[in-house]
């Protein structure tokens, strides 16, 4: 089989980065450095660092999608009867509604929890679609058919869409916590003035490696979909290159000038009587082609018939 080197190289390279993509997609999403809040408490009063409801956000912090953390030894004061901890410096950050009935949350409330859902769900759909991807990937490796590296390459741009999506749903929730909510203290329209002036908000390197895996990922598809066009044309090739090979093979039997010299395969026409009236015509001895292999007799015969069916001269095959 004719193999493309532009083709192994975009199957070879696309393989090599599929688990570059995987590694940066899961920890993006397992880590909890997607946004930093960086306090300066030296420009807060003493009553907002020990008040119970607000000391919380005195702190600097780091959040992911799962949990807010609190990295430091002067946060005894935020984990004092608190709530939701986890691994005894984070906080669960939570995809349901609250349970309490006597609260009336606003719509950009109810809008800011599907939007953290949409965001969960699509980047888990984007780590599926991408290791799909690989295993067809991996099955183009061991076939080299080009519509496993069509079926890579789709999912692949799938996976890269939905991450995109989700962070667009992140920024989306992040939006509505900024600018919009304001019955809720830990976002930034219900805190304290000073604390506001005091906060720094950044992207952290989880958001960045999202960004980076998902130029990966689409990356990846479009060398599985190069991989599969050079594929697809090898295989064309290699099936006009069987066909003449079988052509040139079947005319080397047909016409084989050892068993049929080009004086018999061609005969003269004015060698032979014209038909007598009540007998057959009696054709050359060697029929110009073209000729069928024949298993039983071990011979080539004629593909057309001559002469009249049950005539001395009747043959047919094929």
């Amino acid at each position: 089989m004719r193999r493309s080197s532009c083709g192994t190289f975009s199957l070879v390279l696309a393989t090599c980065l599929g688990p570059v993509a995987i590694a940066l997609l899961a920890v993006s999403f397992a880590t909890d450095y997607w946004i930093e809040f960086t306090v300066d408490r030296n420009r807060l009063g003493a009553s907002l660092k020990t008040d119970a409801t607000k000391a919380r956000y005195t702190f600097t912090r780091n959040r992911g999608i799962f949990r807010e953390c609190y990295y430091g030894n002067d946060t005894d004061l935020v984990f004092r009867n608190a709530d939701g901890i986890v691994d005894s410096n984070c906080f669960h950050i939570s995809y349901k509604f609250p349970e309490t009935t006597n609260v009336d949350y606003s719509a950009d409330f109810s809008t800011r929890i599907h939007l953290m859902r949409c965001h969960m769900a699509f980047f888990i759909m984007a780590l599926v679609f991408f290791l799909i991807s690989y295993v067809f990937g991996a099955v183009v490796c061991c076939w080299r058919r080009s519509k496993w590296a069509y079926c890579a390459g789709f999912c692949a741009y799938f996976s890269a869409f939905c991450t995109a999506a989700a962070i667009a749903f992140f920024h989306g929730a992040e939006y509505l916590e900024r600018n919009k909510i304001r019955d809720e203290p830990q976002f930034y329209q219900a805190w304290d003035p000073s604390i506001k002036t005091a906060t720094v908000r950044d992207y952290r390197w989880s958001y960045i490696l999202g960004w980076v895996g998902m130029g990966v990922a689409a990356l990846t598809a479009t060398l599985y979909a190069v991989a599969g066009c050079y594929i697809g044309s090898e295989r064309y090739e290699d099936k006009d290159y069987l066909e003449k090979r079988r052509g040139r093979e079947y005319g080397y039997q047909a016409y084989d000038n050892r068993a049929f010299p080009m004086e018999l395969a061609y005969p003269d026409p004015y060698a032979y009587p014209p038909p007598h009236r009540g007998g057959p015509y009696p054709g050359p001895p060697y029929y110009p082609g073209p000729y069928v292999y024949d298993m039983d007799t071990r011979r080539p015969l004629p593909a057309v018939g001559y002469g009249e069916p049950g005539a001395p001269y009747w043959t047919w095959s094929g």
